[in-house]
């Protein structure tokens, strides 16, 4: 009677299982297809009116292109006049591009006004920014607008252990379930360690799913700049689409895997499963965008199957030391999976870094080129440790004669499977502060300016900029080229000219040449600190020497 009960059971819950694959799907599909092409995170390309510009009349829209579509949060773009008092305004996002409608614009006195922005990329994180212009003249002063809210390190912090616990868990509970239903031997009962190996993966399956469903009030008040208190209070739904379908994702196909009764349903929902962090790392904003994502899934995919088969053997391999047909079977597929998976790991792992690390400078100026050295140092020394496993260890387990030469190559092999799973456990470690990195180089490491007064080389050039009063509000930036003697420089275009300090990017600054060499412009800074002013001089269609002089302001 059970024996019959079951397969019909069993052939009534797999459409239900291919139905929610089927959905997932579908959803992935939609996020996929709606990609858009951009660059980590969001920039500011251009704004109308321009920055620092005098324009006649105020004008009834602000317009302010991003380099990728971006979303608004609940940090409200506000505009402020030159006393710092806020000029009634309303905001609204459509792709690249972000309005600001002036309430009564025809009726706005003459003199400067700010626009301060704060926004999401696509990759969810917050991007913030002041637009300056002034109608009819500048004013002699300008006040700073208020800065914007920033997560503490501690909701920081949290994202990236939670980010970590998610990837470790779902990658451990999908190659588990890939060991299970694809490597080991199904002729083979061992009900005490495939019961070992189903309570491993659902344990797993827990910690991933709850850390994928954490990300999500995590991003919102990371993404607004608000703290862990505001979770409940401040939650916003339009600014976390991407994370809660990466959660459902998640969610979905890991329950796939853990009731399934086909290993191809199994591996489908594991598949499911494991795309979802793709839905909301660095891949989304590169193009092209699908492609890259399907590489970012591939990877992912590749190193859970690593993964949860080095800890699969782990746990299997001493138990089949008395059969070596077993052992011999278990061992060689996973020793040709594992080839295969080196393969995909190396090939998706280079393309992603080409396409979202961008140059070889970035490996080490960046803090995600950096982490993405480690991770690959310490993926090199594992396929090392598997490369010897392969070609040494394994050929002793087949060498094996008696019983206790077959539990010195089962030992063997279970210390170095477990080598390589420590260092795998440590690598994901590695890959989840990774994707809370920004990929976008930081400046050039710029001269000392506390004196309001700094220089730095470009090339053969020598760059000498001045920021007056050096005090928040209105300043006046002073920029001059200098050649190799020292003296004035007129390169055969204007340098482009940009203010920035962390986490803040006021943007290009127009400037007017004044002399030989030698451009003036207006900027509002509008808090104390460093500040990097960056200069670009083009020289030739192919020499664009940058380079970045840093400044202090005060209050």
């Amino acid at each position: 009677m059970t024996s019959r009960a079951r397969p019909a059971q069993w052939h009534r819950a797999l459409p239900r299982g291919w139905a929610l694959v089927a959905a997932a799907l579908v959803a992935l599909a939609l996020v996929l297809g709606n990609g858009a092409a951009a660059s980590a995170h969001a920039e500011l390309v251009e704004t109308d009116p321009a920055e620092g510009s005098v324009v006649e009349t105020a004008p009834e829209t602000v317009t302010l292109t991003f380099s990728e579509a971006v979303r608004l949060t609940s940090q409200e773009i506000a505009v402020y006049d030159a006393q710092g008092e806020p000029v009634a305004s309303t905001a609204g996002a459509s792709g690249e591009e972000v309005t600001v409608d002036l309430t009564g614009a025809a009726d706005l006195p003459d003199g400067t006004y700010v626009v301060s922005w704060n926004v999401l990329s696509g990759d969810g994180h917050p991007i913030a920014g002041a637009l300056t212009f002034s109608v009819g003249a500048p004013s002699a002063t300008v006040a700073a607008p208020p800065e914007p809210d920033t997560s503490s390190a501690v909701v920081t912090v949290l994202r990236d252990v939670v980010t970590v616990a998610t990837l470790l868990g779902l990658l451990l509970a999908a190659g588990l379930a890939f060991f299970t239903a694809f490597v080991l031997p199904r002729s083979w009962t061992g009900a005490e360690v495939r019961g070992r190996l189903r309570r491993l993966t659902t344990y797993a399956a827990g910690a991933g799913a709850l850390g994928a469903v954490l990300q999500v009030p995590l991003a919102s008040v990371y993404g607004q700049g608000l703290e862990l208190g505001s979770v409940l209070t401040s939650f916003d739904p339009g600014a976390v689409v991407n994370e809660v379908l990466a959660a459902a994702c998640v969610v979905v196909g890991l329950g796939v895997v853990l009731r399934a009764g086909s290993r191809w349903l199994v591996g489908a929902g594991a598949l499911v499963a494991l795309a979802g962090p793709s839905l909301v790392g660095h891949s989304r904003a590169f193009t092209p965008s699908a492609l890259l994502v399907a590489a970012d899934v591939l990877h992912v995919t590749a190193g859970a199957v690593w993964l949860g088969g080095l800890v699969g053997l782990v746990l299997t391999i001493r138990a089949l030391a008395g059969r070596e047909a077993l052992a011999a079977e278990t061992l060689a597929r996973f020793s040709t999976l594992a080839g295969g998976v080196l393969l995909a790991v190396a090939a998706t792992g280079t393309f992603l870094a080409w396409r979202i690390v961008g140059s070889w400078t970035g490996l080490v100026e960046t803090s995600y080129g950096r982490l993405l050295l480690v991770k690959v140092a310490i993926a090199l020394v594992v396929a090392g440790i598997g490369g010897w496993n392969r070609w040494r260890v394994l050929p002793s387990v087949h060498a094996a004669v008696g019983f206790g030469d077959r539990e010195r190559a089962a030992a063997a092999v279970t210390r170095t499977v477990r080598v390589e799973a420590v260092l795998l456990v440590a690598l994901l470690g590695v890959t989840g502060f990774l994707v809370n990195q920004s990929p976008r180089p930081a400046p050039v490491t710029p001269a000392s300016g506390t004196t309001g007064v700094g220089a730095a080389t470009a090339g053969d050039l020598r760059v000498l900029a001045v920021m007056d009063p050096r005090r928040t509000g209105s300043n006046a930036i002073l920029v001059q080229v200098q050649d190799a003697a020292g003296e004035p420089y007129d390169p055969p275009t204007h340098p482009v000219v940009s203010v920035s300090t962390d986490g803040l990017d006021i943007g290009e600054v127009t400037m007017t040449p004044t002399g030989a060499g030698t451009y003036r412009g207006e900027v509002v800074v509008p808090r104390p600190g460093e500040w990097d002013v960056q200069v670009s001089i083009r020289l030739s269609r192919f020499e664009n020497p940058v380079t970045t002089v840093r400044l202090t302001v005060s209050r």
